[in-house]
């Protein structure tokens, strides 16, 4: 098996103008996509009440006083390059196809080439871009008219780069879910939920490879709080029914959709994100899940700049976040995941072994914290085990990851 950077360097290759336009074709028609299946949950009468509003808008006030801080602290650049992070990956998760050479129209190339494609958008890029390929690649059963089943399977996985099995799962969970809820509406009956989630996570268990079916899980959440945001209560209330063991990923993919969402990408919605996460998840279990997504996404986001995590987020409200053991997983388990899919990229260990400018002794414990310490540990103790076992699609809920990496050892001992 090839290492994906060796993938990587054979697959780059210049890009002529015809083939440019069909990029750009293909950029626009996917984004403009998703952009209106998300404005399309929008027209529901939920979105008239109060609280919903609320929940789908953050506080304008505590988004007044963040801005004030981060100004009078000298903050703006950093907000602007948070904001152009968060751009970039959004875009390129539902409009990879002409970056990595998916043609417009007919079948896929070999799953092996477009992975290797992928690889060769560089460390950074090809995490999300290989999400966005198992989207792809889960959705070309469907254009054909085929119910997918076993697309990932140990057969199929051999020949791809173990560390793009987590996302190109997750990948392949966003197409089921969205293939299945596109028919959800806020009148949708409690039964016909109850199938739709059934469904969806029959899907995923048939087509995901095995021991990584909780990254395919955790897009059922994100299709929901991105497609259908004021179907949460009511797909949860149908996991609580029908599957309750995913009803963590379920929490996580909201989380991570919410630190995605369009009101956050206004300035200063840093600590918005957490505050929605909290707001909008009912008890304990979903509030761990949606604040290690929501941390998830940010650190992964913004890891080629650990400044924005240490000025914008950990150092005003580090105290709080040390409060909810949520983000430190989410932390944690980010960097795992990445360090899996792109082991060589060098901002991982920048990342983590940050140091704060000038002689902010509170800053530096409190990024040791929440970040140094806990990757290291993951990285150290806990990746080892969870990788050798198969299980990296386990990291994609709350869980304490030293307990479950006993178990894990316990079960083979």
């Amino acid at each position: 098996m090839q290492s994906a950077a060796q993938m990587g360097r054979k697959a780059r290759r210049p890009m002529d103008l015809g083939s440019l336009a069909v990029g750009l074709l293909q950029f626009g028609e996917a984004l403009g996509s998703l952009l209106a299946d998300s404005a399309r949950g929008l027209l529901t009468p939920q979105v008239l009440r109060p609280s919903v509003a609320l929940s789908l808008t953050g506080n304008p006030l505590q988004r007044t006083v963040e801005g004030w801080r981060t100004f009078l602290t000298g903050g703006s650049q950093l907000t602007g390059e948070e904001l152009l992070n968060k751009a970039e990956v959004f875009t390129l998760v539902p409009a990879v196809a002409p970056l990595i050479g998916e043609p417009l129209k007919g079948p896929l190339p070999p799953l092996p080439q477009l992975v290797a494609n992928a690889y060769a958008l560089g460390d950074f890029f090809s995490l999300w871009a290989i999400e966005g390929l198992g989207h792809d690649y889960g959705n070309s059963f469907w254009k054909q008219g085929v119910r997918p089943h076993g697309i990932l399977s140990p057969e199929v996985a051999r020949d791809l780069p173990s560390g793009s099995l987590p996302m190109l799962n997750a990948g392949i969970g966003l197409s089921m879910a969205r293939t299945i809820f596109d028919g959800l509406r806020w009148d949708t009956p409690a039964a016909e939920i109850r199938r739709m989630v059934a469904e969806i996570v029959r899907l995923d268990r048939d087509n995901a490879l095995p021991g990584y079916t909780g990254a395919a899980y955790e897009n059922l959440g994100l299709t929901t709080r991105t497609l259908r945001p004021t179907m949460v209560s009511a797909v949860d209330q149908a996991i609580r029914e029908v599957a309750p063991q995913v009803r963590g990923y379920f929490w996580h993919g909201v989380g991570r959709s919410i630190y995605f969402w369009f009101s956050n990408f206004l300035p200063c919605s840093d600590w918005q994100i957490f505050q929605m996460a909290r707001r909008e998840a009912p008890d304990e279990e979903a509030r761990l899940n949606a604040w290690a997504g929501a941390a998830w996404g940010y650190v992964l986001v913004n890891q080629r700049q650990p400044r924005i995590t240490a000025e914008l987020l950990i150092g005003p409200h580090g105290e709080e976040l040390a409060q909810n053991g949520g983000f430190v997983n989410g932390v944690a388990s980010s960097m795992m995941m990445r360090f899996d899919t792109t082991p060589d990229a060098p901002f991982i260990q920048e990342f983590i072994r940050y140091r704060p400018e000038g002689s902010n002794g509170r800053l530096t414990e409190l990024w040791d914290r929440l970040v140094r310490i806990p990757s290291e540990t993951a990285l150290n103790v806990y990746y080892p085990v969870i990788q050798r076992h198969g299980r990296m699609g386990d990291i994609f809920q709350y869980r304490d990851l030293a307990a479950y990496v006993r178990d894990l050892q316990g079960s083979a001992a």
